[in-house]
């Protein structure tokens, strides 16, 4: 049976056969699928001018044909129609997920991709979905099988428990590309397929693997955090790279920063955030044995004191001054230079040099973030 509902802060609405219903919790649960193959949690906030395009990309899916399907908006602190427009949007396309699927929005007053997250895999998404999706709000799926090829990519690795795409900057499809826009291209990693990173944009993953994490609130970097949990079993064995795969098939495009200002921010914004993963993920290889988890130390750390994340942070970033990046990251142009001849070395000197100087003042300001507890937290958009 179709479900379409909205559930702003506790309550529950149903349209049933295009007409609005009121309806308790457990009628609503009846009407869902009662085993559905995947769930996609789409995490939004304030994405007004392109939550539309982001849902009509997804309901234009095959995966709505050929499995049970429940979609979950989470419209996490918004503050203008995001809601809203997802709703119509939803009903709109009930045509194409309804037969063997559902579809809702629900409505958090606290904004942060963290909480978003946590809210969705252990209270909104299914019980019984075996596979759980995560969607940025504002990214276009560029094949209709996308996601259908990523759900077959994970279900036949067997040892592979999480499952991402190909990220591409709007700006890479661009025929003649700004002096700027070069450079943001060329600032973009590299993909490794046989150590992809985990882009919180798009992946899927087992959902049993998740109902074991909940995220600290006030990461940022949470996908990076996300990785190192699920390919060290929360830090009781060595890292697996085999747990994490890469779909070659399977892209996204996602909008890339325009200015120099916004790439400034983004990065502190992921230096900092990365400072702060790397003291936790020291601090779980110090104290977490095979018995004991990263997610079962997080738990009695924060029955203990729930602000225990900023007083740890606090406390390490005052111990080590300026000394919070290892330096590997200060050199690391410079060590690629050793791998070239020496007249490429003479070429590409002086870009290496005004790169690392824009690192280092990147790399400052996200360390004083970390100082003045400015890298905790939900930062809006970047």
């Amino acid at each position: 049976m179709c479900s379409a509902t909205n559930t702003p802060l506790g309550t529950t609405k149903n349209h049933i056969n295009g007409k609005l219903a009121a309806t308790s919790p457990l009628n609503w649960l009846e009407q869902m699928p009662e085993t559905p193959d995947l769930s996609i949690g789409i995490l939004a906030h304030n994405e007004e001018t392109r939550i539309a395009a982001t849902l009509q990309g997804l309901f234009g899916q095959n995966v709505f044909a050929k499995h049970s399907t429940e979609v979950v908006v989470i419209a996490n602190g918004c503050t203008d129609k995001t809601a809203s427009i997802a709703r119509e949007v939803i009903l709109d396309n009930r045509a194409l997920w309804c037969v063997r699927g559902s579809a809702r929005v629900v409505e958090l007053t606290k904004a942060g991709k963290s909480n978003a997250w946590n809210k969705y895999v252990h209270e909104f998404s299914s019980a019984q979905a075996p596979i759980l999706f995560f969607m940025d709000s504002d990214i276009e799926l560029i094949a209709a099988d996308t996601l259908n090829s990523m759900l077959t990519t994970l279900k036949t690795n067997p040892e592979a428990v999480v499952c991402v795409d190909r990220p591409i900057k709007d700006i890479a499809l661009i025929p003649n590309p700004t002096f700027v826009q070069r450079l943001l291209l060329a600032s973009t990693p590299k993909i490794n397929p046989n150590d992809p990173a985990l882009c919180g944009q798009l992946y899927c993953v087992r959902s049993e693997e998740l109902r074991v994490i909940k995220l600290p609130v006030e990461i940022t970097v949470e996908d990076g955090f996300l990785r190192a949990l699920l390919l060290t079993w929360g830090f009781t064995r060595p890292e697996d790279k085999r747990r994490i795969i890469l779909d070659l098939k399977a892209s996204h495009i996602f909008k890339s920063v325009a200015t120099f200002h916004e790439t400034f921010k983004h990065e502190v914004r992921v230096v900092a955030g990365s400072i702060v993963n790397m003291l936790l993920f020291e601090r779980f290889s110090e104290e977490c044995k095979r018995d004991r988890s990263a997610m079962a130390l997080m738990q009695i750390w924060e029955t203990e004191d729930p602000g225990w994340l900023r007083v740890f942070v606090k406390h390490k970033a005052k111990e080590r001054g300026w000394q919070l990046l290892p330096s590997s990251w200060w050199t690391r142009r410079w060590s690629r230079l050793g791998r070239m001849s020496v007249a490429q070395m003479l070429g590409r000197a002086p870009a290496v040099a005004l790169a690392s100087a824009l690192d280092a003042i990147v790399f400052l300001t996200a360390i004083r973030y970390v100082q003045t507890g400015k890298a905790l937290g939900y930062w809006g958009r970047v």
